[in-house]
């Protein structure tokens, strides 16, 4: 029996790479081989993902965090091909944030992307990839703009600071000095979501909350950002996808050329995924939580419906599962397994993610094998 394991990270608990070699460590025996695959669909582990399926190496410079600090970002360089993979949430991640105001969404800025994407210029790559799950600002991509030498004016030729706060200010966006090499550079976004930039979908009231919006600054951050968003979308029609990571991915999209592709589709595609699946017995996937938004292309659906496609099934482990058992199935999911089995708070799930991974997976095989004689 061949087994392709193909877990998400579990955020604050465990990596991809950690995940899938429990699997391998429970399942492989005489009869069992385990392949295991790091695996990410545009947010963390992104980096990981592809420098493990090309043998890429992995890199550091150091840039700002969305709260202006000075932080270490780490990013793969894959040598044949030129190409230098990003995390947005090594400088934006909503790791970042603290809850006191200066991590406030009308604050923070995505200017650490743009530093991370200078870094990839001056590595001498014709292409970057942009993983933009996890991050935790709301900035529509201004500080980010900012960090690549675009300047923002007001009504009367002022020079406006690049912060959500002032929004409302900015009248001209002035792209005269984002830098040749910059322009040149072919961009891909890898995204987990397909929000729209405003909207019940979009990045404010689809995501707001988590990054520090209360709901009653929801309608007016909205209106902010529907208001910005228009000067970047004057040459251009807006479109799904164009709300990842606070809006990112449309700066990206309508001022750098970049095209969005789904994370997970980028993924399977580098480490020849398909072909993998096609000569299996069984996929084993997982994430940390599973609910309505895992059904947008996150890494254990994306996988499940390429399974499904060539008729291998498919379990996965997840930390929490929320949502209806039928939807998911549809999506190409024989059966979800949650790895807690008792009363737990989320601090002690979080520690213990290893023991309840490593348990559900030896409860998993044996009843696999429950009749193999």
């Amino acid at each position: 029996m061949k087994i392709i394991s193909a877990i998400d990270s579990m955020k604050g608990s465990l990596t991809s790479s950690e995940a899938n070699q429990i699997i391998k460590n429970t399942f492989e025996d005489g009869d069992v081989s385990v392949e295991p695959i790091t695996i990410a669909d545009g947010g963390e582990g992104t980096v990981q993902a592809f420098v493990s399926s090309r043998n890429g190496q992995l890199k550091s410079a150091l840039c700002h965090d969305l709260r202006g600090r000075e932080t270490e970002a780490q990013y793969g360089w894959l040598e044949d091909e030129k190409t230098i993979i990003l995390e947005s949430a090594q400088t934006c991640g909503i790791h970042f944030l603290d809850g006191m105001i200066h991590s406030h969404p009308r604050r923070t800025s995505s200017f650490g992307l743009g530093e991370q994407i200078m870094t990839a210029c001056k590595e001498g790559a014709k292409r970057v990839i942009i993983g933009l799950g996890g991050t935790g600002t709301i900035d529509c991509g201004i500080g980010m703009l900012a960090g690549l030498g675009v300047k923002f004016f007001d009504n009367e030729e002022n020079p406006v600071l690049p912060i959500p706060e002032n929004f409302r200010k900015i009248a001209r966006i002035s792209t005269i000095s984002i830098p040749d090499e910059v322009r040149n550079i072919e961009i891909i976004i890898a995204s987990d979501v397909q929000s729209t930039i405003t909207g019940e979908n979009g990045a404010v009231y689809m995501f707001g909350q988590q990054k520090g919006l209360s709901l009653e600054e929801l309608p007016e951050f909205e209106s902010d950002i529907d208001r910005f968003s228009q000067l970047l979308l004057v040459n251009s029609e807006s479109q799904f996808g164009d709300g990842a990571a606070g809006g990112i991915a449309l700066a990206l999209r309508t001022v750098l050329g970049a095209q969005i592709v789904s994370g997970i589709d980028l993924v399977i595609q580098y480490a020849d995924l398909e072909q993998k699946i096609k000569q299996s017995d069984l996929v084993i996937t997982g994430e940390g939580r599973m609910d309505a938004q895992s059904l947008q292309e996150k890494v254990p659906v994306g996988i499940a419906k390429l399974a499904k496609q060539h008729e291998v099934p498919v379990i996965a482990f997840v930390g929490e599962v929320n949502g209806d058992p039928i939807d998911f199935e549809k999506a190409g999911l024989s059966v979800i397994i949650p790895i807690v089995s008792q009363v737990s708070t989320l601090k002690d799930a979080l520690a213990n993610a290893k023991q309840n991974l490593t348990f559900a997976s030896i409860r998993v095989k044996q009843l696999l094998f429950l009749f193999k004689h």
